[in-house]
Formats: C-alpha cells, sequence, structure tokens
C-alpha cells in the first residue's frame, strides 16, 4: 500500500515539475529568485531531451510501482500520462519544441520585467552615461 502511495505522489511531483517547466520562467516575473530553481529544471530536460537517457523520476515511480505489486508502464512518463491525452498521439516532439519556445519567450520577458523594475526602483541597469 505505501508503494502505491509513493508512486502516485512521485507521480503527481513529475508533473508538476514538467508543468513548472513551461511556466516556471513566467511565475519568475513576480518572483525573480524561481528563476534558479527553473534554470536547474530547464538544464535538466535539455540533457534528457538531447542525450535521449532515461528519467530518474520515471524510474523512481516504476520501482515504487513495482514494489507495490503493480505492472509498470513501457516508455516514459510523457508517453504514459500524456502523449494522446493533451496533444495527439506521436506529437511529443513538437510539444517538446513548444515546451522550450515557452521557456524563451519566459526568460526574454524575465529580464524585461526585470530590468523594467530595476530602473523603477532607482537602481543601477547598466553604466551610466
Amino acid at each position: 500500500m505505501i508503494w502505491r502511495a509513493l508512486a502516485d505522489v512521485v507521480m503527481i511531483v513529475h508533473g508538476a515539475l514538467l508543468l513548472f517547466f513551461a511556466v516556471g520562467a513566467f511565475l519568475a516575473w513576480r518572483w525573480p529568485r524561481l528563476i534558479w530553481i527553473h534554470l536547474g529544471i530547464v538544464a535538466w530536460n535539455l540533457v534528457i531531451v538531447l542525450v535521449d537517457f532515461g528519467c530518474p523520476v520515471t524510474a523512481t515511480e516504476k520501482f515504487f510501482r513495482r514494489e507495490g505489486g503493480e505492472s509498470v508502464y513501457a516508455g516514459g512518463y510523457i508517453q504514459h500520462y500524456v502523449d494522446g491525452r493533451l496533444w495527439p498521439d506521436g506529437a511529443t516532439p513538437v510539444a517538446e519544441k513548444v515546451g522550450f519556445v515557452l521557456v524563451v519567450i519566459g526568460y526574454a520577458g524575465f529580464f524585461v520585467v526585470r530590468r523594467r523594475t530595476t530602473k523603477l526602483r532607482g537602481e543601477s541597469v547598466g553604466p551610466r552615461t
């Protein structure tokens, strides 16, 4: 019973991490210190996508499911829980690109918002001319 509960907790946390990957930079517009956590998650996702290795969070969920007597799903978290539900089957590569575009837009906006609020507070944002 505890193993299944742990697997469910890992599944929910994994989903939250993926959601934070997509919107975390936008949240950092309001809470700037979040950018450092988000940057770590983005780096982690970049490595997983570029190197194409299995995510340890998925492996942890599968371990807990096995220990709880459940059969584990084939493939990764996104293939099992998201592909075909949030977007059409097989569109994961497109969704990954959209996710990274959201990150870039979020970071661009973060630096614009950060620069604007720094100017409004009267702090130096660069060399004086």
